[in-house]
């Protein structure tokens, strides 16, 4: 009886939330839940995205021939690709079957592989977005499986997508995530995450504390990083219901901040900008709160604006090492609202999460060498764009430090330099003063070898992308997508040992003519000794990987020297 009570709730709210903003036009009379599964698909969205009701509506894909997928986001502040297949259980009984978690499985394997062919137009409308989370640098694909039955699928319900994972992910880098959600996290999130403001925090502890009055009440100071992870553990993303983004995992920076909070907790505080809250309202109570040394307070209404990577990144690490977290600190502002307007509210949110940010990259613009090399390419007519903020305004005569990084570490006769560029290109720049950096630009970097090598990265970029719109085998086409590095490792291998590269800028037609046939080559032969070497691994894991890499660098030359 309570189940049909919650349940009915469930659809009402649903039904007010959606009416209207679904695409119903394929059933003007459904009558078989076609709008509830769909809103419930819009849904998911809300709760991983945090996407207003309209801006999730249109998202859905679901109809005839969508591949087994109901809705699909790209989240480009989490770096997520949200493919969603969504089952409206009337009765609020059962969980997923094992036929529709195994089309689910396989729409994602057809998304994880490019392989849209016969989809709708929905899903074909998605194809850009689906191109990019395969091809830019950092992007996860989140699956999720949205259902009002009452019941988690069982171990071996979840079998397709557990071994898709299981050949999509490996050691080195996660690509493919799954989530199910079932009745009862639907009705909690309408009941608590949905509640603007909705999160109340007792008894925060704030050291070495301050208070600003005007023009509206705020209050400063430091707290522990165990209580920033509690937080994270106890809320998740709800935290950054009013922020701008969520947290986006495994980015460069958030791995940096890992390594500090496990290495150097102490020092956390020094390098770490802080975190910010809004409030509906704070209390200061008495109790611990008679000197500024330490203050207690009540927190009602909190959203987090500014600091979800360093709240995320705090909290992953708390699960597992807590004791660790406990010795670093965080700076916290915390921001009374009760006296403030929405407007005011709007800007402190948005004015919070604009600020200039300096990324490792941007030490670069500090090093001699990189004007020594903008200098020497000006006498060929090229301008080096080196410093944070420039950008390409004219590919005919300019090239940025991004280019010339990554086409240097391809250049490097060590693979592993081409799969940092593949895996983790910001590790390449990570340090200024060490390698892999320090290897790549020195005093005896060829400015005419930098450009050249980012005039034959550009042209190999070109031809694999005209090429994976071409062929017709899907292992192919996930090579044109993730081998680019890989290739590019090889042709300027070659290219790299003739003298006319080093002493002038050679032609682009030169370069075009003699790429083409290269790429041809290479992509076969990568795809034929990738199903020899790795047939049950994902392409773009195999070009993260330097052991994979270098067997696959082994076997290329023992054909070519053959």
């Amino acid at each position: 009886m309570v189940n049909n009570i919650n349940m009915r709730r469930v659809q009402t709210r649903i039904q007010e939330m959606f009416q209207g903003k679904i695409d119903m036009a394929d059933f003007p009379n459904d009558t078989n839940r076609h709008f509830e599964t769909r809103a419930l698909a819009a849904f998911a969205l809300i709760m991983t995205s945090g996407l207003e009701v309209s801006q999730a509506s249109v998202q859905v894909t679901d109809g005839y021939h969508d591949m087994g997928i109901d809705a699909i986001y790209l989240d480009e502040a989490q770096k997520k690709l949200f493919v969603v297949q969504s089952k409206w259980r009337a009765d609020g009984i059962g969980s997923i079957t094992q036929d529709e978690m195994s089309n689910f499985s396989q729409g994602v394997q057809r998304v994880l592989e490019e392989d849209l062919a016969g989809a709708n137009a929905k899903i074909m409308a998605k194809s850009i977005d689906i191109d990019v989370a395969l091809t830019q640098m950092g992007y996860q694909i989140h699956s999720i499986f949205i259902h009002t039955g009452n019941k988690k699928a069982n171990d071996y319900i979840l079998r397709p997508i557990t071994q898709l994972m299981g050949k999509t992910n490996d050691e080195v880098s996660t690509i493919l995530l799954f989530d199910e959600f079932d009745f009862k996290d639907i009705y909690t999130f309408l009941a608590n995450g949905q509640e603007q403001l909705g999160i109340n925090i007792d008894d925060v502890i704030l050291s070495n504390w301050g208070k600003v009055d005007v023009p509206f009440v705020s209050y400063y100071g430091t707290i522990s990083a165990a209580t920033v992870g509690e937080w994270y553990k106890n809320f998740g993303n709800a935290l950054f219901a009013k922020n701008i983004r969520f947290y986006k995992g495994n980015t460069d920076v958030n791995e940096g901040m890992k390594k500090v909070l496990m290495q150097e907790p102490e020092k956390f505080y020094y390098y770490n900008n802080g975190i910010k809250l809004l409030c509906k309202s704070i209390k200061r109570k008495a109790k611990d709160s008679t000197t500024n040394a330490t203050g207690l307070f009540a927190l009602e209404g909190v959203s987090l604006v500014n600091g979800a990577q360093t709240t995320g990144t705090i909290g992953s690490l708390f699960l597992n090492n807590p004791e660790q977290v406990s010795k670093a600190i965080v700076m916290i502002q915390i921001i009374d609202l009760s006296s403030v307007d929405i407007e005011t509210t709007t800007q402190i949110t948005r004015l919070s999460n604009t600020q200039n940010r300096i990324e490792n990259k941007d030490f670069a613009a500090l090093d001699p060498e990189q004007d020594r090399l903008r200098t020497e390419l000006t006498f060929a007519h090229y301008s080096y764009l080196y410093k944070s903020g420039d950008k390409i305004t004219n590919l005919e005569k300019q090239i940025s430090f991004d280019e010339a990084i990554v086409a240097l570490a391809c250049l490097n006769e060590d693979v592993s330099y081409a799969v940092i560029a593949k895996g983790n290109v910001g590790a390449l720049s990570e340090d200024i003063t060490k390698t892999p950096y320090k290897a790549l630009m020195n005093r005896s970097t060829n400015s005419y070898v930098l450009l050249n090598s980012v005039l034959y990265m550009r042209e190999v970029e070109r031809c694999l992308q005209d090429k994976k719109e071409h062929v017709i085998n899907n292992r192919e086409r996930l090579v044109c997508i993730h081998a680019n590095r890989f290739i590019l490792h090889f042709i300027l291998k070659d290219k790299g040992k003739n003298d006319d590269f080093k002493m002038s800028v050679i032609d682009k037609q030169c370069i075009r003519n003699s790429v083409i046939p290269s790429v041809d080559v290479l992509v076969d032969q990568v795809t034929q000794f990738i199903d020899e070497l790795f047939p049950e691994s994902y392409p773009a894991n195999i070009f993260k990987n330097s052991t994979k890499c270098k067997q696959l660098e082994e076997k290329i030359n023992t054909v070519v020297h053959d």
